[in-house]
């Protein structure tokens, strides 16, 4: 497809601002898949125009939907990248930023076909939010790490996480949506769920708000329930189903701390995700007690501590280094 010089700036512009309609999406779509020239061209202006004019919330969708039709002609130009706009990480709004904190590898997997794999890894201290090929939204808390392809395949909609995060998925009954975690796999077809599965946690849960889930765990079966929560342990590999307070399993998304009878060794775990900073605790006997509250989310990490020590049957010190990225409790 050929566009004259004008028609070119006018998408291109409209692309950066967040303002392209479906039609002209469609026609830049088209001239940057026509050619090598084009798509190298393409790549080149946003390099040199990302900073130029302010990109708002709309222009990130506007990737996400640019990204997802372009696979196909990237997984053709295997060595050729997509230029990912560093201004993508606004507010906690972030799709995949690189020079911001945000490291998005692609690689190539074949199957019957090759699909190019995106990997999120979301930075302590950030929070994430992706829309898939499918329209399914994830919003990724932080220290998670998300794998998902460019675009779902028609047999199975296959990710992993290791991490946090909350789904809304796309219904397609004849599609499944699968993500694989440590420990245990989830089977969805349209559903709203909180997962957490970090690796360094005692537990790791699903919480059911939408929908009906499937868990399998070292061949045993699991259907959770809206109102339902999925337990697993990761060091007895038990797991259980309990009743969910689903009011609370997504105010991590509002940066509110929940902390329920969790000790201060799991603690410490939380405050690092959150704050992004390191946490020794140099007493040994006070990793074994057990604390509940929540903190709301313009508490600093000082102020979460302090009321902590406050509550704590044990009372120790909190030191906190000049660059304030180390805490020693003693």
């Amino acid at each position: 497809m050929d566009l004259n010089a004008q028609n070119k700036k006018n998408l291109l512009n409209a692309y950066l601002k967040g303002k392209l309609t479906k039609t002209e999406e469609s026609n830049l779509l088209d001239w940057i898949n026509s050619s090598g020239e084009n798509y190298q061209e393409f790549k080149k202006y946003i390099e040199e125009n990302q900073f130029v004019q302010p990109h708002p919330e709309q222009t990130i969708q506007a990737w996400m939907r640019m990204k997802a039709k372009l696979s196909h002609y990237s997984t053709q130009q295997k060595n050729k990248k997509i230029i990912v706009p560093n201004w993508l990480k606004i507010a906690a709004v972030v799709v995949i930023a690189l020079m911001t904190g945000f490291l998005a590898n692609q690689t190539l997997q074949r199957d019957n076909y090759s699909t190019i794999m995106n990997e999120v890894i979301v930075p302590y201290g950030e929070k994430a939010q992706l829309v898939l090929s499918d329209g399914t939204v994830v919003y990724l808390n932080a220290g998670s790490q998300f794998s998902y392809p460019a675009s779902f395949s028609e047999k199975n909609r296959l990710v992993s996480l290791t991490g946090e995060a909350f789904f809304e998925v796309t219904k397609d009954e004849t599609n499944p949506f699968i993500i694989k975690a440590p420990g245990f796999n989830v089977q969805v077809l349209g559903t709203s769920f909180n997962l957490k599965t970090y690796s360094e946690d005692l537990e790791n849960t699903l919480t059911l708000h939408s929908g009906e889930v499937a868990i399998t765990n070292s061949g045993k079966k699991f259907k959770i329930r809206p109102g339902e929560k999925y337990i697993f342990n990761t060091k007895t590999h038990k797991s259980g189903i309990v009743k969910a307070k689903l009011e609370r399993s997504f105010l991590w998304g509002e940066g509110i701390i929940i902390i329920d009878n969790l000790n201060l060794e799991e603690i410490q775990k939380v405050l690092e995700r959150k704050f992004n900073v390191k946490i020794v605790i140099a007493n040994e006997k006070l990793k074994v007690i057990k604390y509940t509250g929540q903190f709301k989310s313009y508490e600093t990490l000082e102020e979460v501590l302090e009321l902590i020590r406050e509550t704590s049957p044990v009372k120790f010190k909190i030191e906190i280094n000049e660059t304030k990225d180390v805490i020693t409790i003693r």
